[in-house]
């Protein structure tokens, strides 16, 4: 099998010759030698791309970069008829990541812009960009359709932040849900142009802590977007997938009960509350398409393998699993690891 052909088979838990592999795009400094190694391995590439585009004719953006004791900043400026809100992100030099300094709503008047931004966006199908990124990759990975935060999410990391998330949920609840309820309304109109594209698998959300959320909001504000957009997937046939990579025992019995088929980037102990078996014991029926434990990547090559058997063993029957990497992996340890996890994985053989 191709790695692509390997990866759909996995994805709709048809028999496979070997558990695929594979790593998201930039998270490893993989030069082309060992590129041609690890490919034929089986190592292979997942792409998440953009089939929408959103307009928004009455909002203008302007980026504005400067630097500041030697540091690499980018002002986020968004302009619009009832006001003007802006965030600000640092360049992290070790790996190219952005990281929020300050978000787009700092004070309740902030709320208005926000609210008319959202109302103004136009969603329109980006599907040729889709069919570059197919092309581009071929058959050495798998290409994923895919929409950013739900509501609740997009809130919680782009628009409010941590801090005044928690405090406006309790003190400004009128505010927040208005907001809430104004992008859950927009966002529901994107669902047809997703289930439509040329994408089997649209992966949506992700990053949700119980810890932040709580099991009780994320069941009654984030679930029911999955659902949503999953019923119009299931549909067409298609599969829907989110980025769930935190703790997950807490909602286990939440996320069962919801439309998604694929739990992506599913991290297993020892860096999260469930191992692989107990994930397969939670969602029997759902594709656990897993993050190697980054904490696992410093280990030797030895107990990495060891480690990659043991997944297979408790994914078993292990059709509908797949192993990835989504995390950054550090420079000094990524030759070593990946080979690891490959060899281990090629020889554990045919999977049924």
């Amino acid at each position: 099998m191709t790695i692509r052909q390997r990866i759909a088979a996995a994805l709709y838990e048809q028999a496979v010759d070997q558990v695929p592999f594979t790593i998201y795009p930039g998270v490893a400094s993989i030069l082309e030698e060992d590129e041609r190694r690890l490919r034929a391995l089986g190592l292979g590439y997942f792409v998440r791309a953009s089939v929408l585009e959103i307009i928004r004719p009455n909002v203008t953006t302007q980026l504005w970069q400067y630097e500041e004791n030697g540091i690499s900043y980018t002002r986020h400026v968004v302009r619009t008829p009832v006001g003007e809100v802006y965030m600000t992100t640092r360049l992290d030099p070790s790996y190219g990541s952005q990281w929020i300094v300050d978000n787009y709503v700092k004070t309740v008047d902030d709320y208005r812009t926000i609210e008319f931004m959202v109302r103004d966006a136009i969603y329109q199908p980006m599907y040729d960009q889709f069919h570059i990124e197919v092309a581009q990759v071929g058959e050495n990975g798998y290409v994923a359709g895919n929409m950013g935060y739900s509501p609740l999410m997009e809130m919680r990391v782009n628009l409010l932040g941590l801090e005044r998330f928690s405090f406006d949920l309790h003190e400004r609840p009128d505010l927040f849900f208005s907001l809430y309820e104004t992008m859950r309304k927009k966002e529901s109109e994107a669902y047809p142009i997703l289930a439509d594209s040329p994408a089997e698998l649209i992966t949506y959300c992700g990053n949700a802590s119980p810890e932040i959320l709580g099991r009780e909001r994320f069941a009654k504000y984030c679930i029911p977007c999955y659902d949503e957009l999953g019923e119009l997937l299931h549909a067409r046939g298609k599969l829907l997938g989110s980025h769930l990579d935190a703790n997950n025992a807490g909602w286990k019995d939440v996320v069962a009960a919801s439309a998604l088929d694929v739990i992506e980037a599913f991290t297993p102990a020892p860096d999260t509350d469930m191992s692989v078996a107990d994930a397969r014991a939670a969602w029997p029926d759902k594709v656990l398409w897993i993050n190697f434990p980054s904490s696992l990547h410093l280990a030797s090559s030895k107990r990495i393998g060891e480690y990659t058997h043991k997944m297979v063993e408790e994914a078993s029957p292990g059709t509908g699993f797949i192993v990835g990497i989504t995390e950054n992996v550090p420079e000094a340890v990524w030759r070593a690891s990946l080979t690891a996890i490959a060899e281990a994985l090629a020889e554990c053989g045919p999977v049924s």
